[in-house]
């Protein structure tokens, strides 16, 4: 019994709870981590050519209000 009781072993579980927590956390916050992802793929696109036109700043905001909602959504159930 001695001999599983070790450091690595410690470790090695510390990690599969926190895989575990963050899957938890990752279904839960599914919309927010997608209203997200979709926020960074706008601000690739508006600073592909090294600056932002006014309509990509648009639609930067019309994306992170998205974001907002769905964060307000989750919370409170709007």
């Amino acid at each position: 019994m001695m001999e599983w009781i070790s450091w690595s072993n410690g470790f090695y579980l510390i990690g599969l709870i926190v895989a575990g927590v963050a899957t938890v956390m990752a279904a839960k916050y599914k919309s927010v981590m997608k209203e997200v992802g979709e926020v960074v793929d706008k601000l690739q696109e508006g600073y592909a050519d090294g600056k932002l036109t006014k309509q990509e700043k648009e639609a930067i905001m019309k994306e992170v209000l998205d974001v907002l909602k769905s964060v307000m959504k989750l919370k409170w159930g709007f």
